[in-house]
């Protein structure tokens, strides 16, 4: 059975030598999860505009920088959900609300224990992808 799913973003924001993850539960998971901050495009909004979206949601941030760092299939077996992965740097606080069914964290890890704390396959590639194009 082929899943329809709109795309998504993830980001790997950072801030002072660390990642802004993002702890929370997930349904297909027996603990807390942890991640970068990603979020699905609402129609009509580029996947730049997601990311900036989700990181003030989930993160209450923004991003004076931003690098897109490419794209992938999330699980093309059965979904048509594609990642579009950024770097997002030079951030300040900006006051953002997560959606009602989120119940998130905020949490800052080293790079260096990147992405041994990542929990999900969709952080752990955009990490990949960041890792693979470096970091300036």
């Amino acid at each position: 059975m082929l899943i329809r799913y709109p795309e998504s973003v993830a980001m790997i924001a950072i801030e002072d030598g660390a990642a802004i993850l993002v702890v929370q539960p997930r349904p297909g998971a027996d603990e807390h999860t942890f991640e970068l901050p990603a979020g699905c495009l609402e129609p009509g909004e580029s996947p730049a505009e997601a990311a900036t979206r989700e990181l003030r949601e989930e993160c209450s941030l923004k991003a004076r920088s931003w690098r897109e760092l490419g794209s992938f299939w999330a699980a093309p077996a059965y979904s048509t959900e594609r990642v579009h992965a950024f770097e997002a740097r030079e951030l300040e606080p900006w006051p953002g609300v997560p959606d009602a069914d989120e119940e998130i964290a905020v949490k800052r890890v080293p790079l260096i224990d990147l992405p041994e704390a990542l929990s999900d396959a969709t952080s752990i590639a955009a990490y990949a992808l960041w890792a693979k194009g470096g970091s300036r």
